[in-house]
């Protein structure tokens, strides 16, 4: 959607939840995503899986080398050439994948365990932290409040603090809202 994973996630859940049709809808986070904390992060802001290519592209053996559409990637990751490819040993490699996927789902079952939930769908906004100046620390429920069900849909008057918040924190205004709802009445009518 063209903005940081973490404020377009929380965006995507919100309208979804927002609009009703969060439910019916799965949410897939990916960018970035490396570390067990990381999937706990995206979980967190409403994601319901996660996916990973560049750790698994590191645990391959990737150098960033920006050379993948050239046919020269010096470890043989993205090349056709035989002599670039023999550097690159699969069942090897297969094994370090294998063992950076076992251990990054470790990782986050840990974090999930520490804060007390059995289930990925259990993990909230009011389990991770971030610190946001040099004395202070939110969590994301308190960065990222999430809004009430079915609050976005027209004819539904909702001015709970959550859903200012969320006008406000996406430059959005409660009055523009109200504007509009006037205006799509109005049209039906």
């Amino acid at each position: 959607i063209g903005m940081p994973l973490v404020e377009g996630l929380r965006l995507v859940h919100n309208a979804l939840v927002g609009t009703g049709v969060r439910k019916r809808v799965k949410v897939i986070a990916t960018g970035r995503v490396l570390t067990g904390m990381d999937i706990i992060r995206c979980l967190a802001l409403g994601a319901d899986t996660c996916n990973a290519a560049r750790a698994f592209m590191f645990a391959l053996g990737c150098i960033q080398s920006l050379k993948c559409n050239t046919n020269k990637c010096p470890t043989g990751v993205t090349s056709q050439d035989p002599n670039l490819m023999n550097g690159l040993v699969v069942p090897d490699k297969a094994e370090r994948v294998l063992r950076f996927h076992h251990k990054t789902v470790h990782a986050a079952l840990e974090i999930m365990g520490a804060i007390g939930v059995e289930r990925p769908d259990q993990v909230e906004g009011k389990h991770v932290f971030k610190r946001v100046s040099s004395t202070k620390v939110l969590s994301y429920e308190q960065q990222y409040p999430e809004i009430e069900e079915g609050s976005l849909l027209p004819g539904k008057h909702n001015n709970s603090p959550a859903i200012q918040r969320w006008y406000e924190t996406w430059g959005l205004h409660l009055q523009a809202h109200k504007e509009w709802q006037k205006k799509h009445h109005a049209a039906q009518a």
